[in-house]
């Protein structure tokens, strides 16, 4: 499949330099450390980001390795919360300010999140969603960490949180309980909660040597998948594109700062709703492969490990070669399907289409 053609000219002609339109700012950040990018709509914001600065509904926060950002969520959402992202995180909002009962989503891409939440509505849940769990949360204090191997932990140092698993299963992490996924299995750990930081820290520092030790395995596992999904989603988004007269008006009346008659959402929202669901569903596992392999390709450079092979006619090196080469297009369709869900979720009162499901 050539997912090189240039299916994606709609962005280099509709989404270059855009004023913000009806905006859905759900928060502040209030404090900064180090440095940090947002990716808003199609593009990095430019200009500082400081204390102060609003954030929006699908912004992308990636912090720097030794940063950290805070973000206070406004009243409008429903939620008392405070969200904090340490060094080497990426994550995006999935939650709005035009709704006061909602299931927000914030989801945790690479690295770590920690999230106060001191109040919420009675209706409302926030949630934490990896690859393979969904933390979801009524009023707690909590952080989940995703490994660089794909392993998983989640701390509670007050309230209670479940965790939800792919599988179905769901355990619950609470002081003195933390639940992990390691080499693919979900488990509850009695800790002492004066021990957590301890605990914390000696995890992850056995999580970096296991993917030392199991590298190969971890190439050969995260590159067939990668290229399995990398597939799909290139067939998801051009039947997404199928649509862009509708894509390219709400982009104009984004420009515009408008949005179109009642009867024209409707007619559009029912017309592009099963293809951005199928994308949809697809970019939820696809973008979690994607940055699990740059974190790979970042420890392969850095620990030169050895090269190794994935399959017939590809190495670890080849495979990361095709990646660079791939990279800014596929990019740049995941963040402009993110920008299509935005714009739905603005002519939907706020809510994503996967709410309805």
């Amino acid at each position: 499949m050539n997912y090189r053609t240039p299916l994606f000219l709609l962005s280099l002609l509709f989404l270059g330099t855009l004023a913000f339109g009806v905006e859905d700012v759900i928060g502040e950040i209030a404090y900064i450390q180090g440095s940090a990018t947002i990716r808003r709509n199609t593009s990095q914001v430019r200009g500082p980001i400081d204390i102060g600065f609003q954030i929006q509904n699908y912004d992308m926060i990636q912090v720097g390795s030794n940063g950290l950002v805070e973000i206070s969520l406004r009243s409008a959402t429903g939620y008392s919360s405070r969200i904090s992202l340490r060094g080497g995180t990426t994550m995006y909002f999935d939650l709005t300010s035009l709704q006061s009962s909602q299931q927000g989503n914030l989801n945790l891409l690479r690295g770590s999140v920690a999230v106060r939440v001191d109040r919420m509505n009675r209706n409302s849940r926030l949630n934490v969603r990896t690859g393979t769990a969904t933390m979801g949360v009524r009023g707690t204090v909590f952080e989940v960490y995703a490994a660089p191997g794909g392993e998983i932990l989640v701390t509670t140092s007050e309230g209670r949180v479940s965790v939800e698993t792919e599988s179905g299963d769901t355990f619950f992490t609470e002081p003195g309980r933390v639940v992990q996924q390691v080499d693919g299995r979900w488990s509850q750990i009695p800790i002492a909660v004066s021990d957590l930081e301890t605990f914390q820290r000696t995890w992850n520092t056995e999580r970096i040597q296991a993917l030392r030790a199991n590298f190969p395995r971890a190439m050969q596992q995260y590159a067939t998948r990668y290229i399995e999904l990398r597939d799909q989603f290139v067939s998801a988004y051009a039947g997404l594109m199928d649509n862009r007269a509708i894509i390219q008006k709400w982009i104009q009346e984004d420009r515009e700062n408008r949005l179109g008659t009642r009867m024209e959402q409707l007619r559009e929202k029912r017309q592009i709703v099963g293809d951005l669901l199928d994308v949809r569903r697809v970019l939820f596992q696809w973008e979690r492969i994607y940055y699990r392999v740059l974190e790979l390709e970042e420890y392969f450079n850095e620990t030169n490990p050895g090269d190794g092979v994935i399959r017939q006619g590809m190495t670890f090196r080849s495979f990361f070669s095709q990646i660079g080469a791939e990279r800014t297009t596929l990019d740049a369709r995941m963040q402009e399907v993110r920008y299509i869900n935005k714009l739905y979720a603005l002519r939907n009162e706020g809510r994503s289409p996967l709410d309805m499901f």
